[in-house]
């Protein structure tokens, strides 16, 4: 038997679906989990376990006003406000999966990745300012800054073990651009 032509090193299968979909849900829960282990970590030392999850759960489920003065920490609104919360963290796993493949191909995917990034955390203060008014003095601006910014190291540090090769291109580009 014969070889024609060896092999090339940088031949990638491609992903499959459904490697996007569990690569998706684990980067989402990996972002998930170090949220709500953060906001956990936070209301055990300040003797209030939960408070965080219910607070935004009375939110949710009954609206600002209801929250006006302090959640009452009960089952239901812990309940749905994880749902929310995880089910949403995976939407974003699934679509930061989905930019990183395609940041594989194409390395100038990298700035659309830096934009949904920036998009993200701009939404979501502006859902905090929309809400201000009745989470005022319940939630504290730095400790959602921190939540976000370790859930998003979390989410990309994994990402950034699943696709290895993808700093080499992020350096590349840099150089490309410079020249």
């Amino acid at each position: 038997m014969t070889v024609d032509r060896i092999p090339s090193t940088d031949t990638r299968r491609e992903a499959a679906p459904s490697d996007l979909v569990w690569d998706g849900l684990f980067t989402g829960m990996i972002g998930a989990l170090i949220v709500a282990l953060w906001f956990l970590v936070l209301d055990l030392a300040n003797g209030r376990p939960f408070y965080t999850p219910a607070l935004l759960g009375t939110v949710l489920l009954h609206g600002g006003a209801a929250a006006s003065n302090g959640p009452i920490v009960a089952p239901l609104e812990v309940a749905a406000y994880t749902a929310f919360h995880f089910i949403s963290f995976i939407v974003v796993g699934y679509v930061l999966s989905w930019l990183m493949t395609l940041f594989e191909r194409f390395p100038i995917v990298f700035f659309v990745l830096l934009v949904v990034f920036l998009c993200l955390q701009l939404g979501f203060f502006a859902i905090n300012i929309a809400l201000g008014a009745q989470l005022l003095g319940h939630l504290s601006a730095w400790s959602v800054v921190v939540a976000n910014v370790l859930a998003a190291a979390g989410m990309a540090f994994y990402q950034w073990k699943r696709h290895p090769g993808a700093l080499a291109k992020v350096e590349r580009l840099w150089a490309d651009d410079a020249q």
